[in-house]
């Protein structure tokens, strides 16, 4: 099979020769057309991948050092060289950017704390279980998808995925043990901002993960960069240029990589994408970056669609981070990852601890409370919650979703489509990075892609809550329908026509639901999942 043009090629000697030697020090992997691939914790392997044996336990550089923890390390470790001057001064823009950050967080943390416990004793918290102890599900709380695939009779499978920049994502592939999931469609699930794909399969036996496995279906748990891991063929984690991404590297690169990865490694000419919040996003956005990837979709299914922001951006604290300019934000936050501290926080806590600290944060900011959640399972949640994300997706998110109010990367004719970057690499770093933002590149981009012709459409299904106050899944069902009757009116083909190719065929408008709730509300096997089923087993999944 010919190497996918959306992968990087490391056919190169001089990229590909330094990997493999430092794999095979290590333990021995195979590649095939640009792209890594390592079984861990399960004993089959798909049919047509050269994997060599493993230990279900394997300490492979593509994989987690253990099973049970978010590797922080990565797989390559070798810092740019930069002159004494350079180093000073980004050591001195980190530490700027900690002693202004952290003291906002303790303040931010300090309110969301009271209102927790406000909210706790005088409204609403997490439904509390009505088994006894002793009857209900027994799990460890630990950071690890793959020990929760076994706990309820599923092997997941570490697929390792080279985006055409060089990112190494992780995927895993989930089926019920001892069942092979060749030539079963294939479903990509994508998680949300600051999450990962842990976030499928925390809701035990009622996970959205596992059900469509028992629907018939070959599931793929898609991660972007940084999320599932730290790796790069060839930068460090711990340089600035690292985190020199956004939402549109999500879109092109990401969502398109994994999209092709699995249609390249299943045979299937089309998958089924599933995408909640950021992980819907990114979808949009290679779909208006790049209209050719319409005809790898069988189906897209937006759950809580990040398209349009709700009305908590016009509110206290979210206005105020919407409202700093990049040099005020950029200070703040620095260049590189975004508050870290919340990661080491993660790492360090007690689970228990930690999941009060961060639910509180997270609650307080964007308006997602527990109140559709089974309180034992917050804790697992806040193992896979936050995870590392790039200072340049959430200004990228702050300049779209925040100032316009509509996604960044998505065409409107009223608004600039350009995301602005971070401009605090010395000039010969951002001479090397610059490509990632030049406006002239990506109206290039859209022009090219905008040229496709859409011979047929993806079939849409969007789920949002009426209590989701963080974006306006309404909004985007009423742009839709706009579409479908300009569409009836014979014009298709109207450049103004939002997405067109996409048509909106199925809404699921679920009442008090928030943010999270389709993914992980105590009763969503019952209001989202038989949605989804049903655009799944409607959709074509050939040619």
């Amino acid at each position: 099979m010919p190497p996918d043009p959306l992968f990087i090629s490391l056919g190169a000697a001089s990229s590909t020769d330094r990997l493999i030697d430092t794999v095979d020090k290590r333990t021995p992997i195979t590649t095939d057309s640009g792209m890594w691939t390592t079984n861990i914790g399960s004993k089959d392997k798909p049919s047509n991948q050269k994997l060599l044996p493993s230990s279900p336990l394997s300490t492979s550089p593509l994989a987690p050092s253990s099973p049970y923890s978010y590797s922080y390390s990565s797989l390559n470790d070798k810092r740019i060289k930069r002159s004494a001057t350079e180093r000073l001064a980004i050591m001195s823009r980190t530490a700027l950017s900690l002693a202004l950050s952290c003291p906002l967080l303790l303040v931010l943390l300090t309110i969301s704390l009271y209102k927790t416990i406000h909210r706790a004793y005088f409204v609403e918290s997490a439904i509390d279980d009505d088994e006894p102890e002793e009857n209900q599900p027994k799990e460890d709380i630990i950071p690890d998808e793959i020990y929760y695939a076994s706990r309820w009779g599923y092997d997941s499978t570490l697929h390792q995925v080279v985006t055409k920049d060089g990112y190494i994502l992780s995927m895993y592939r989930v089926s019920k043990k001892g069942v092979n999931p060749i030539d079963k469609p294939p479903v990509l699930v994508v998680h949300g901002l600051f999450q990962c794909s842990g976030a499928f399969v925390l809701n035990e036996e009622q996970s959205l993960a596992f059900a469509l496995v028992d629907q018939g279906y070959d599931v793929w748990l898609g991660n972007n960069r940084s999320t599932g891991g730290l790796d790069h063929v060839s930068m460090s984690h711990k340089d600035p240029e690292y985190w020199n991404w956004g939402l549109k590297e999500l879109g092109i690169y990401d969502c398109v990589g994994m999209v092709n990865y699995v249609r390249q490694t299943t045979g299937q000419p089309k998958v089924g994408y599933i995408g909640h919040s950021q992980g819907n996003a990114q979808a949009f956005i290679a779909l208006s970056l790049q209209p050719e990837m319409s005809d790898c979709l069988s189906c897209f299914i937006a759950l809580a669609p990040a398209v349009y922001s709700g009305d908590l951006v016009r509110s206290y604290p979210l206005k105020y981070l919407v409202d700093l300019d990049d040099q005020a934000f950029t200070v703040l936050f620095g260049n590189g990852c975004f508050l870290p501290i919340m990661n080491l926080s993660q790492a360090l806590c007690n689970p228990k601890l930690f999941c009060f600290l961060a639910y509180s944060m997270f609650s307080y900011l964007f308006a997602w409370w527990d109140s559709n959640w089974i309180s034992r399972r917050k804790p697992k949640y806040f193992q896979f919650t936050p995870r590392p994300v790039s200072s340049q997706l959430i200004l990228d998110w702050m300049h779209g979703w925040g100032k316009r109010g509509l996604l960044l990367h998505i065409p409107d004719n009223s608004m600039s489509l350009q995301s602005p970057p971070l401009q605090l690499l010395p000039d010969s770093l951002q001479q090397q990075q610059s490509h990632y933002h030049h406006e002239e590149q990506y109206e290039e981009e859209y022009d090219k892609g905008s040229e496709h012709n859409v011979s047929k459409k993806i079939p849409l299904a969007v789920f949002y809550g009426t209590a989701d106050y963080l974006v306006d899944g309404e909004k985007l069902v009423r742009k839709l329908q706009k579409n479908h009757k300009q569409a009836n009116l014979g014009k298709s083909t109207d450049p103004s026509i939002f997405l067109p190719m996409l048509e909106l065929v199925h809404v699921e408008r679920i009442d008090d639901y928030e943010h999270m709730d389709t993914i992980w509300g105590h009763d969503n096997h019952i209001t989202t999942y038989p949605g989804i089923f049903q655009m799944l087993a409607t959709a074509e999944w050939h040619v």
